[in-house]
Formats: structure tokens, C-alpha cells, sequence
């Protein structure tokens, strides 16, 4: 197969005065791999200071992405008919490029000199909403498309810094919803196909909330730290109508630097991960293209040297 991808944009930046500036531009897209596809997509943004301490932003961007050169043909589809590999069903409607309009607003608010908050929205309507999965025991992903998405999210974030101590917290709440496949339909059952073609259906990648928060603390040479992340568990079932149970990944650090006669300055690291050895599942093998479980790491220990010159 052969194709090309061809782009050119043009941007710009305007200053209005001290406090506001706008951002716009364009770009052209034009793809001739497994379709032959192309889109104008504007951009805007602004960026507008309030006060020294309160700072807004919002855009628009419209989106085009061409689908991956990776794919699974009507040929290929044809060799196993009759056999017991065939699949649930022969169709197989070409994979198309994603179009998307993609809106965004937000804040960010200084506190005082060591704390800072922020918050950002965001919302996307997509068409032919590309997606990948792995359909089966085999490690080959296969794309295809869903005909319309919606997707929208919440981000929080706060961080504050005062002399050697310094912490942050990331809070993300998002829901994305498709509806109707539109090619790659070989690899669905036909019930399933069904279903997601009348109901609006969430994603396998969804999680309705994600969150990140760490703190370290700087006394001399020697740096301590503690990491981790939590999930509420990503879709499965059938049309990924439910989803997994909730998970966290709680990380510890040291960080101290040497100086020697020989070498100079040296930075030994020592860090440990899922320190609680907590056993969590990310996938449990059901969903739509979702077709082996796979986990989250187990407890690891890990030493690094470093030497700059």
C-alpha cells in the first residue's frame, strides 16, 4: 500500500495590548493512504489576564485525522470464509478520516506566591470518531469507525511550593460517547453491532474520573517524594455497559547528591513502585475491542546512578 499525507498551516499571534492575546491560524490536510480525504481547519485562541493573579483562556480548533495505514482487507477477510476462523460477519466499510470541532475554556488563579489552582473544560464533536482494538487473542490492532462522539471533560489542578516542600493534586472527570460503527464492522458480533448502532455507548479508553497527587521535600542534598494515581475503572462488558472496580498506585522516592574526589557530583536515586504490591486489573479481556486482561505493575524496587559531564 502505498499513500501520502500532505499538510500545510499558517499561524499568528497578535497582542493586542499587555493583557490579551489571540492566537489563530489554519491548516490544509489532504490524505491518500486508504482513503482519499481532505479538510481546511481554523484555529483560534486567547489568552486574556484578568489581574497579575487570575489569567483566562479559551479556543476552538478543528481537527483532522487520517486513519492509520495498518489495516485488515476485504482480501484478507475472504481467505478464512467457511473455515473456523471466519468472522461474525464479511463486512468491512473502509476506515475513514476523524473530523472534529474541539472547544476549550479555562482559568488559572495564583493564590498567594506559593499556591496556584486551575481549572479547564473541554468538549469535542467528532465525526467518524476513529478507535483501535485488539480483537482476539492476537496482539494486531484493527481500526474503525464510530459515525458521531461526544466528548467533554473537567480538569482540575492546584499545586504549591514553599521553599524545599512542594506538592500537587490533579483531578480529571471526562465522559466520551459514541454511537453507530461505520466500517471495520467484521469484527463485531452481530448483536453487538446492533446495539452500538441504536445506543449511544461509552468508550473502552472512558474513565469517569482519573486523578494524580504527589509532595516532595528538598532538606540539603537529599530529596524525598511520594507519588500515586487513582482510577475509577475503565469500560468492559458488553458495549462496555459496565465498568471495572476503582484503583490506586501509591509510589515512594529518595533522591541524594554525592560529591566526590573522582567523579565529581553524583545523583543516587532509589525508588519504589506500587509499594502496597496492590493487584489491579486495567482490562479484564470484554469490551469492544478489548480482547485480552491486562494489569497494572506489581510492587518493583529500582536504583539509578547519574553522572552529568
Amino acid at each position: 500500500l502505498n499513500g501520502g499525507t500532505y499538510g500545510v498551516y499558517l499561524q499568528d499571534g497578535w497582542q493586542i495590548n499587555p493583557a490579551l492575546t489571540i492566537n489563530y491560524g489554519a491548516r490544509m490536510d489532504k490524505t491518500t493512504t486508504v482513503t482519499k480525504e481532505q479538510q481546511f481547519s481554523p484555529r483560534l485562541g486567547l489568552v486574556y489576564d484578568l489581574s497579575p493573579e487570575t489569567r483566562i483562556h479559551a479556543g476552538y480548533a478543528n481537527y483532522f485525522t487520517p486513519p492509520p495505514t495498518e489495516i485488515i482487507g476485504a482480501t484478507s477477510l475472504e481467505k478464512f470464509q467457511n473455515t473456523t476462523n471466519a468472522l461474525p460477519t464479511d463486512v468491512n466499510t473502509s476506515v475513514k478520516a476523524e473530523r472534529s470541532h474541539y472547544f476549550d475554556i479555562g482559568f488559572t488563579q495564583k493564590l498567594s506566591e506559593s499556591w496556584t489552582a486551575g481549572v479547564d473544560a473541554y468538549y469535542r464533536r467528532v465525526k467518524n470518531l476513529q478507535d483501535e482494538g485488539q480483537f482476539g487473542s492476537a496482539l494486531i490492532y484493527s481500526a474503525f469507525n464510530y459515525e458521531t462522539a461526544r466528548i467533554g471533560g473537567l480538569e482540575l489542578t492546584t499545586s504549591y511550593q514553599h521553599e524545599g516542600f512542594s506538592t500537587y493534586i490533579n483531578i480529571a472527570i471526562s465522559k466520551t460517547m459514541a454511537k453507530n460503527i461505520i466500517s471495520g464492522q467484521y469484527n463485531f458480533a452481530a448483536d453487538e453491532l446492533d446495539y452500538i448502532n441504536q445506543h449511544w455507548i461509552h468508550l473502552d479508553h472512558d474513565q469517569k474520573l482519573s486523578g494524580s497527587a504527589g509532595a516532595s521535600y528538598k532538606w540539603d542534598e537529599v530529596t524525598v517524594s511520594g507519588d500515586l494515581i487513582y482510577g475509577s475503572g475503565l469500560r468492559n462488558g458488553f458495549s462496555n455497559t459496565e465498568s471495572l472496580p476503582d484503583y490506586t498506585q501509591i509510589n515512594l522516592s529518595a533522591n541524594k547528591t554525592f560529591n566526590t574526589s573522582l567523579l565529581g557530583k553524583l545523583d543516587l536515586r532509589i525508588a519504589a513502585t506500587n509499594i502496597f504490591d496492590k493487584v489491579y486489573i486495567i482490562r479484564d479481556g470484554t469490551g469492544v475491542g478489548v480482547g485480552a486482561p491486562q494489569y497494572g505493575p506489581r510492587r518493583g524496587f529500582f536504583v539509578a546512578l547519574n553522572k552529568q559531564f
